[in-house]
């Protein structure tokens, strides 16, 4: 009779770290709901709620209603439709529902494209970015995560599901288009642009099920006017930093082609390197990061996307140098932190906050993860998965 061999020490402290992870988030999802569900003030939360009830009653989704909330909804109106779900139940249990949807399909996604223990690095290293986003009752993590899942669908050649996931992150917010070019890597790529395509129209028009063709024609309309000023905002973003150097006013995009062009030139040109799975999950990094730092929307809730990237950068790493463990260590203090109770009301008031400091680290990080693109080879990355 052979003796079954326990749990070594290393397997152990690994599943540790797991379990603290999961009570951590589920904790998140719960005090978040707790600290905005309860009284009901949720600014954007309202504001998505009342878009899924406007939507069914035929009103324009982008005009004010300063009676129901300020500011003013700028998503699709498939996601206002979408919505609709977390819009009928009473609001506290909504928000849970949306908190953990949120909160849970990026946890999925990380543990996707990474061994067991560094996704759960990953998920530490995410955790106050994903907190953010839960408190401002965002939609950005859920973003992170369909970006995410089209990448693993793409690479296990779920062809239709990885679709799917873009054309539903870009009813959310356009930037998760980016994830269409994974299929870069894709043997099939005409497939791809096929699910692509049929996805995107299919979500556009799923509003009919519930508004005429008429109206939706004009919700659209609208949307584009929103978008179209909304285009002239420069956030937490590259555009934002040449502003504040030069003084000028200048358009946000020829720097997002700029950013995008930089973004491909080193998957396009290192073609030998396509075989690599550390090479190509290195390009879904990339993207996260870039959907942040040339988006020209960004704002603190945003970052989590970014973040998302940098953790799956850092936490793939199986050797790490110098150089890399003080990249990591600057972009924690200067982009994780800032957003957090941690870092002082005054600093992050007169220094993070007006001269959009924590935009900085996660670019250098961004330049980091382009360098070892551009690299022929990247010894000590994990191996297929």
């Amino acid at each position: 009779m052979t003796e079954s061999s326990s749990p070594s020490p290393h397997t152990l402290s690994s599943r540790r770290l797991e379990l603290l992870i999961v009570v951590l988030w589920v904790a998140a999802v719960i005090a978040a709901t707790v600290q905005q569900g309860i009284s009901h003030q949720n600014n954007n939360f309202l504001i998505f709620r009342a878009a899924a009830l406007h939507l069914l009653h035929g009103q324009d989704l982008y005009a004010p209603y300063p009676a129901a909330h300020s500011d003013f909804y700028k998503y699709s109106p498939t996601f206002a439709l979408l919505f609709l779900p977390f819009a009928l139940p009473p609001f506290a249990v909504a928000m849970l529902l949306w908190n953990a949807l949120n909160a849970g399909a990026l946890y999925v996604a990380l543990g996707m494209v990474l061994p067991r223990r560094a996704a759960a690095v990953a998920r530490a290293i995410v955790f106050l970015d994903m907190l953010g986003s839960l408190q401002n009752a965002q939609s950005n993590a859920l973003v992170a995560a369909l970006i995410v899942f089209t990448f693993a669908a793409y690479e296990r050649r779920h062809t239709v599901l990885g679709s799917l996931a873009t054309a539903i992150g870009t009813n959310i917010k356009v930037f998760p288009l980016a994830g269409a070019s994974f299929a870069i890597f894709h043997p099939r790529k005409l497939r791809v642009a096929v699910a692509l395509v049929c996805s995107l129209a299919a979500l556009a028009l799923l509003p009919l099920l519930v508004t005429p063709p008429s109206t939706l024609l004009a919700q659209y309309a609208s949307w584009r006017a929103i978008q179209a000023v909304d285009a002239l905002e420069r956030g937490y973003s590259v555009m934002e930093h040449v502003q504040l150097l030069s003084g000028l006013d200048l358009p946000n995009l020829p720097f997002q082609l700029f950013g995008i062009a930089l973004l491909l030139a080193p998957v396009l040109a290192r073609r030998g390197r396509w075989s690599e799975w550390t090479f190509r999950r290195l390009y879904l990094c990339s993207v996260l990061v870039l959907c942040v730092i040339f988006n020209h929307q960004a704002e603190s809730p945003t970052f989590v996307i970014g973040t998302a990237g940098a953790a799956l950068w850092f936490a793939s790493l199986e050797r790490r140098s110098r150089w890399e463990w003080t990249l990591f260590v600057l972009f924690v203090v200067g982009t994780v932190l800032p957003s957090s109770d941690v870092m002082p009301d005054w600093l992050q008031r007169d220094l993070f906050d007006p001269y959009r400091l924590k935009t900085l680290p996660l670019l250098l990080v961004w330049i980091e993860i382009q360098r070892q693109l551009w690299a022929r080879r990247e010894p000590g990355r994990t191996g297929e998965p």
